[in-house]
């Protein structure tokens, strides 16, 4: 087992980190909150199961990777919904939703690509989670006069636009590599190599955020659900 493998395993596990706070305050923190604690779980077993397929089992991650993605997708979605946007948004809400698994099938059932990686489908979606990040941060600053730094959903936004930018980058890096040109493969490699770190940093804001989110309201989508 390489050293530089397992180092990139425990930078992707920093999101214990914030699974462990978010876990400890899990009955007092808002319900609003709930899928983004859902998500840290998440991506914490799915970094698991596939360190065991790759160093242990000696097969590829890919079907694990290509699950999580949907699970991922579908787990934004409803965060974005508890959030109020897309509950105000019924029906791109659900277009949105459609669009994902549409997505997801085409690339890996109709195309058979399931035991290969799914640039396209991660790509997208990133590319939605960004934008509604940036909407749900300018609602905060048009809308919100508390200190930014200090609440919870800009600190969780502000990651979700580093990470899935970078994801996006990462994934059309994975396609410049196949193209076997030097300069661009150079370059993407380094695009690749920065990826754990990145990831990492993320994770350690999402751990401060958790910190920051509200105790519970009863005036949130969520709270019909989980209370």
């Amino acid at each position: 087992m390489q050293s530089n493998q397992v180092f990139n395993f425990l930078l992707s596990e920093t999101v214990a980190i914030p699974l462990i706070i978010g876990v400890a305050r899990f009955n007092k923190i808002n319900t609003g909150y709930y899928p983004f604690i859902l998500l840290l779980l998440m991506a914490f077993t799915s970094e698991v199961i596939s360190f065991i397929c790759i160093h242990f089992l000696h097969d590829k991650n890919a079907i694990t990777v290509n699950i999580y993605s949907l699970i991922e997708s579908i787990i934004l979605l409803y965060l974005f919904r508890s959030w109020g946007f897309l509950q105000r948004k019924q029906r791109l809400f659900y277009i949105l939703l459609t669009l994902f698994l549409v997505l997801w099938l085409t690339e890996n059932v109709l195309f058979s690509k399931i035991e290969e990686f799914s640039p396209f489908f991660k790509g997208a979606y990133s590319f939605v989670i960004v934008l509604l990040s940036i909407n749900e941060i300018n609602f905060m600053i048009v809308q919100e006069n508390n200190q930014l730094s200090r609440n919870a959903k800009f600190l969780i936004c502000l990651g979700f636009i580093v990470y899935f930018v970078y994801q996006i980058i990462y994934e059309a890096s994975y396609y410049v590599l196949g193209k076997e040109k030097d300069n661009a493969v150079s370059f993407a490699t380094s695009i690749i190599s920065m990826f754990g770190y990145i990831n990492a940093s993320v994770n350690l804001l999402y751990g401060v955020a958790v910190l920051l989110i509200p105790k519970k309201k009863s005036d949130l989508y969520f709270d019909r659900h989980f209370e």
